[in-house]
């Protein structure tokens, strides 16, 4: 990308800065009831639990903190049952 390129991308980015947002509720006009995402069971479903899987040590540590991070900025966020 060269100058010229940047500077029209700045430019446009800033003159519609309304549209972009860092959460769901910044962005002006989308109801976030709409675009979260729902699982839909069965009347008659049970829930389950499976198997916990295992992940190594080092990267565990790169899902907790993108976990938190996500938890920080409002992106997904503890439910009733979750420790």
């Amino acid at each position: 990308m060269d100058r010229d390129q940047k500077d029209q991308l700045i430019t446009l980015l800033r003159e519609n800065k309304e549209a972009l947002g860092w959460i769901l509720g910044d962005i002006k006009g989308i109801n976030p009831f709409i675009v979260q995402h729902r699982i839909h069971l069965e009347d008659n479903a049970r829930p389950y639990h499976g198997c916990q899987s295992h992940l190594n040590p080092t990267l565990q540590e790169v899902v907790k903190k993108e976990v938190l991070k996500w938890l920080d900025h409002g992106i997904i966020y503890p439910i009733s049952n979750s420790e």
